[in-house]
């Protein structure tokens, strides 16, 4: 006997219970995401339409993604997409997934880098969305990235022409690595991994257990990254080059230390839209 299809209302109510139960707060954004992005439709569509009928290989589909989403899978995980800076990327278990917090470093870079042609090298740039933000909102900037892992820098680069319509800048490179000797930028950017290695077993679920490690894992003090790229930086800025980080909301005069024991100046710490000590810019002798 065939089996009986089921509606965008049976599925949006089949969607909720199993997400409740087990106390995800966002369940009823959360089953309504995941069947438009099963559906390829819009939320107008999804709400005007109770009572059309699903096929019973997205119905399927559907209900995996909300099996999955039980276990804690991010939502965006599972969509494979994430809104930053009112784009679309895309983002998977190599790239940490964005977060608006990060807006503040963007904005910030675009506030200071406003006018003449200016180059920029993003240090791990996992989903390229802050690279990606600063072309695409500021036609004088021109970014190159790096990223130790190479999966993030295929999704970054996939990034990057969506967006954009160009080949990608990104590369393979563990910090400067393989950045050419010689090559000089206007200013650098990151937003490098900065949890302490014992604080990340008490992360959110959905955090700890999905996104990569290596994004997160900043050292016993989580000031590892902060420490190489502000030294070996110093080599690939120009003349009163500029450095720009996001930082863990108590870390702002650790990283200020850091910045300037190895010489850099005019340090500025930003706060993010809690109020909360978001990033660091400073700039090079």
């Amino acid at each position: 006997m065939k089996k009986k299809s089921l509606t965008i209302n049976n599925l949006r109510m089949m969607g909720r219970n199993p997400l409740k139960e087990v106390g995800i707060k966002s369940y009823t954004i959360d089953t309504d995401v995941l069947l438009m992005h099963v559906l390829q439709i819009d939320k107008n569509t999804l709400l005007t339409n109770p009572n059309q009928t699903v096929d019973n290989d997205c119905s399927a589909k559907f209900m995996h993604l909300i099996k999955r989403r039980t276990k804690n899978t991010p939502i965006e995980y599972l969509t494979g997409k994430c809104e930053f800076m009112s784009l679309e990327f895309l983002v998977d278990s190599s790239t940490l997934i964005p977060r608006p917090d990060t807006e503040i470093l963007v904005e910030t870079i675009l506030t200071a880098e406003k006018g003449e042609s200016t180059r920029g090298l993003e240090i791990g740039i996992g989903s390229g969305c802050i690279s990606i933000s600063l072309e695409h909102y500021a036609k004088n900037i021109s970014m190159h990235g790096v990223d130790i892992n190479h999966q993030a820098v295929q999704v970054a680069g996939t990034n990057y022409k969506r967006v954009l319509g160009k080949k990608s800048p990104f590369i393979i490179s563990d910090l400067f690595n393989n950045v050419p000797r010689g090559t000089l930028f206007d200013f650098i950017v990151s937003n490098p991994p900065y949890i302490e290695t014992d604080e990340i077993e008490r992360l959110e679920c959905n955090v700890k257990d999905y996104e990569p490690r290596g994004a997160l894992d900043g050292g016993i003090d989580g000031l590892d990254f902060y420490r190489k790229i502000a030294e070996q930086g110093k080599e690939y800025l120009g003349k009163r080059g500029r450095i720009y980080f996001e930082i863990g909301y108590n870390q702002a005069r650790a990283v200020q230390e850091i910045l300037a024991n190895e010489g850099y100046v005019d340090t500025e710490i930003l706060n993010d839209y809690a109020d909360k000590n978001r990033a660091v810019k400073a700039r090079r002798v």
